[in-house]
């Protein structure tokens, strides 16, 4: 029995995917499953993700295509890492291709590697990518790499939610499918697309924290991160607990500590102000995270041995990644990255 682990919901995954296809049905979507698959476990969500149809899939790093090809994908992407000439055998044999993502990639001859590319085009990120008004560069990848190249892309800065920036961003990649051969891939956004980036031109498009349940209301959340309590406490008014006693007990109170802390992801911002669930419903955090542990005051017939829900839904309330995220003042994406690879994921 684990003292702490992570679900991840089939239900929940599969709900994502079909609102997904539902809202965007022209568009095929490449699944981004980078860092894990946002901390989710990509052994436990890519066959699932297969499961549903999906077949296309997005990493940031070579290495990290090389170990999700093992899972099952036949088509990987990878977003910013330039192909080891020694490996393009076994890139091609397992279906990986690569974004271009500097055009000093064409000095380094990269491109005339026996891979299938995508142009990363740089709009206004300015992170990545061959800029925009590069367009004698952009001609000559386009010519050295010839049928090797299969998709142009970018990424939008602003998510789609500044229309002016949206539109600038949006010319300058209009200006440079002009330059390129007909017949591409052509993907420009991310999970922001199932609000308003249905481009007329694109193909496929690139979702994100959306297939683990965040960024529109009819989503839902993939991850719930759960532990047991493995001891328990009565404190006596005035008494404090944790380091510096930032919290104390004003009556005899009981008090019970899950084997959970910051050194799991579970953010040392907390302290005294996230919520949990339990059988007797809501409890409230107490006294400061630490590294390994976090206490909570709990009613009497919580014990040792009961499950907590750290985050996820429970009887009477629920605290997601994106609730969590603005206690500690940050982003989804960072907290469920957070959450260590050392707290096992279980499909559910």
């Amino acid at each position: 029995m684990w003292s702490k682990w992570a679900e991840v919901s089939r239900k929940s995954l599969q709900n994502n995917v079909e609102f997904i296809r539902e809202k965007l049905p022209r568009l095929e979507p490449i699944a981004v499953v980078k860092d894990d698959a946002y901390g989710h476990d990509a052994a436990v969500v890519v066959p699932e993700l297969l499961r549903n149809g999906i077949t296309k899939f997005a990493v940031v790093y070579a290495k990290d295509a090389l170990m999700l090809s093992e899972f099952g994908p036949e088509w990987i992407l990878v977003l910013d890492d330039p192909p080891v000439p020694s490996m393009c055998s076994e890139f091609e044999k397992r279906g990986i291709r690569f974004c271009i993502t500097d055009a000093k990639w064409l000095s380094d001859g990269l491109l005339e590697l026996p891979v299938k590319f995508h142009l990363f085009v740089d709009v206004g990120m300015h992170r990545e990518g061959v800029p925009w008004y590069e367009k004698d560069t952009i001609k000559e990848i386009c010519k050295v790499t010839g049928n090797r190249l299969e998709g142009i892309c970018s990424h939008l800065s602003n998510g789609l939610t500044d229309s002016h920036v949206l539109a600038t961003e949006e010319e300058r990649f209009r200006k440079v499918l002009s330059i390129v051969p007909e017949g591409l891939m052509v993907h420009l956004s991310n999970s922001a697309s199932l609000h308003n980036g249905n481009f007329p031109y694109a193909t496929h498009f690139r979702p994100g924290i959306s297939l683990y349940g965040y960024g529109h209301p009819d989503l839902q959340p993939v991850l719930s991160l759960k532990a047991r309590v493995v001891h328990e406490h009565i404190l006596e008014p005035g008494e404090g607990l944790s380091y510096g006693w930032t919290w104390r007990a004003t009556e005899p109170t009981h008090v019970v500590t899950v084997p959970v802390g910051y050194g799991d992801g579970y953010s040392r911002k907390l302290s005294n102000k996230a919520v949990a669930g339990s059988k007797a419903g809501t409890i409230q955090q107490v006294g400061t995270v630490t590294m390994d542990f976090t206490m909570f005051e709990a009613p009497k017939d919580v014990t040792v041995g009961d499950e907590v829900v750290l985050m996820g839904e429970w009887d009477g309330g629920h605290l997601w990644a994106d609730e969590m995220a603005q206690i500690v003042g940050t982003i989804p994406y960072e907290i469920l990255t957070s959450i260590s690879p050392k707290i096992p994921r279980v499909l559910i």
